[in-house]
């Protein structure tokens, strides 16, 4: 029998809600939202629950929650979302309720359903919301927990104005919270002179939720806030505690549209002292910067990068910013390539290394990024600086390089040109030949000083041409052997580590073939039945030319390339 084939038997379900509770019932009807039934189940359990003799919601909840992990867990919070609207029972057991499921939620953006769900529970009847109220003034704690959500679905600015003004600081800040999510209408000016008011408040709490309240409400009306909110944002951010800097953070990703000019400064200055161990303020950052991106605001993020990974010591790098990166690379190009020339210029040794670690890939075709003539430098010496540090940098990944030594060559200033294509020929085209050779001579035409160096290249391999078969220089039998134990016991390392770090270490179990060409998996189809599928196994290879002077010389390479990295920019 399908899922849409299902039918709602009540007597059974009743059976089933008074035996093993409400949540543990849902968890296994196994419903989802497309199905057919799903409308039927939360009609039949709300007549059910809604009886005089129901059995009650919380019945063994707790056992059942312990058994949800992951995906369930959600799926089963979605079908109570939707019924618990639809629910006539008392509003301390609702409450109760609904607490201990956002608690078994966690820190899941998603954990915060159950609360919408109660402020829709309310809207049903006009007492309910003031029972909450009420409750709220008597301190209960579920009910302050629950009163943002209800002043905002409810739309009380009022009642949110009233409690605004409250002594009891946790119904305060909610109320605050909640004013600036409210439209406001005709009362915005008064609710705005209110939370700035409270912007100027001692009590840091308090003036932080006023702060993002007002920027919140402007937001909401696509304006910008009114100065003064600008001023006690700057007081506020000053104090660069972890709470100060999570509010800027914030106001730039959520709020963005209502910030000045003088507001964004202050919030990217305070976001670049973010300590790396903040994990949630960074991830909302990386939000943030890659709206900024989209909004055309590429110069500053750019710039708040590369301060963030200095600052950090290394400590933050490009893999906390994968959404940003990928805007940079979304924009085009040439955007991604005038972040990368900044970023060499201007950066120190941690934005290097991270720029590297993003750019460097293996098997590429193409460089990643292309270079406008805007963003080189003016200065002969500026510019040769950029190149030395390409080189040095992006050494393993020559077409990266390449990408900003011809960028050079056919825009940058002409009385640096020999040094340049020195570079580009040495240590570049003496190491590889194969994709990088090609490139080069794609763009002969429009640089035709390439020709040179590719004629010197050819000259060298002419010269080096049968070097392999001069015995003196092959390595004896011994050698060759201690090189391969080495070998084999770094690549048995890095494939250990490989898996330790892997995401799918704690998800698969490892599984050891001895021989065959294929594998048999197990596929449910339904009522217990199972069927085999062949799975034919394939291999799977990457190539990548290894630089010839890492061979021929190694440790003259690596100095070279240590200078590059390390040379200092002469400052005027």
């Amino acid at each position: 029998m399908t899922t849409e084939e299902i039918s709602i038997d009540e007597v059974e379900l009743a059976t089933q809600l008074r035996t093993c509770g409400l949540v543990r019932t849902v968890a296994d009807f196994e419903c989802r939202r497309l199905d057919d039934s799903y409308s039927a189940l939360i009609k039949t359990l709300a007549s059910i629950l809604n009886a005089t003799d129901a059995p009650p919601i919380d019945l063994h909840m707790d056992q059942a929650l312990a058994k949800l992990k992951g995906p369930h867990f959600f799926r089963v919070q979605n079908v109570l979302r939707d019924l618990i609207p639809l629910l006539r029972v008392d509003q301390d057991v609702l409450l109760a309720f609904i607490t201990r499921l956002l608690d078994a939620g966690g820190n899941d953006l998603a954990a915060g359903t159950p609360g919408i769900a109660f402020g829709e529970w309310t809207k049903k009847n006009s007492t309910r919301s003031s029972k909450v109220y009420e409750a709220a003034r008597s301190g209960d704690r579920l009910a302050l927990r629950q009163l943002f959500t209800v002043l905002v679905m409810n739309a009380d600015i009022e009642v949110g104005l009233v409690f605004a003004q409250s002594h009891e600081k946790e119904a305060k800040l909610a109320a605050l919270s909640a004013l600036g999510a409210m439209e406001l209408g005709e009362r915005y000016g008064e609710v705005l002179d209110i939370l700035l008011q409270e912007a100027s408040s001692k009590d840091e709490d308090i003036a932080l939720r006023s702060l993002e309240a007002g920027y919140h409400a402007a937001a909401l009306r696509k304006t910008v806030a009114p100065a003064g909110f600008d001023e006690q944002l700057e007081r506020i951010l000053q104090t660069r505690n972890p709470f100060s800097i999570h509010l800027a953070v914030n106001l730039l990703w959520r709020h963005q549209i209502s910030l000045t000019e003088n507001a964004m400064k202050l919030c990217l200055d305070a976001a670049v002292d973010v300590a790396p161990d903040s994990v949630g303020t960074i991830s909302h950052l990386d939000y943030a910067a890659h709206q900024l991106v989209d909004a055309g605001h590429t110069e500053k993020v750019i710039c708040l990068l590369s301060k963030l990974f200095d600052r950090s010591k290394g400590q933050i790098t490009l893999d906390a910013f994968q959404c940003t990166y990928h805007a940079l690379q979304k924009a085009g190009p040439e955007v991604l390539g005038g972040a990368v020339v900044y970023w060499l210029l201007n950066g120190g040794m941690h934005t290097h290394q991270c720029v590297a670690n993003e750019v460097c890939g293996v098997g590429n075709d193409d460089p990643p990024f292309s270079i406008p003539t805007s963003s080189l430098p003016v200065e002969p010496l500026d510019q040769l600086y950029l190149c030395r540090k390409a080189v040095g940098w992006f050494f393993i990944d020559p077409l990266a390089a390449v990408a900003i030594l011809l960028a050079v060559l056919r825009n940058g200033a002409s009385d640096i040109k020999k040094d340049v294509l020195d570079l580009l020929y040495h240590p570049l085209l003496v190491s590889y030949e194969g994709k990088l050779k090609e490139y080069l001579e794609c763009n002969v035409e429009s640089i035709p000083d390439l020709a040179q160096i590719l004629e010197r290249k050819s000259k060298l391999r002419d010269a080096m041409d049968g070097i392999e078969r001069l015995v003196e220089l092959h390595p004896s039998e011994m050698q060759r052997e201690a090189a391969n134990v080495q070998w084999r016991a770094q690549m048995k390392q890095d494939m250990d580590q490989g898996r330790r770090n892997s995401i799918f270490e704690g998800l698969f179990t490892n599984q050891y073939i001895l021989y065959g060409r294929s594998s048999l998996t197990p596929v449910h189809i339904g009522e217990g039945a199972t069927h085999l599928s062949e799975i034919p196994m394939k291999s799977l290879s990457v190539e990548t030319e290894l630089p010839i002077l890492d061979i021929v010389d190694p440790v003259g390479l690596k100095h070279m390339l240590f200078q590059f990295r390390f040379e200092q920019r002469e400052q005027k």
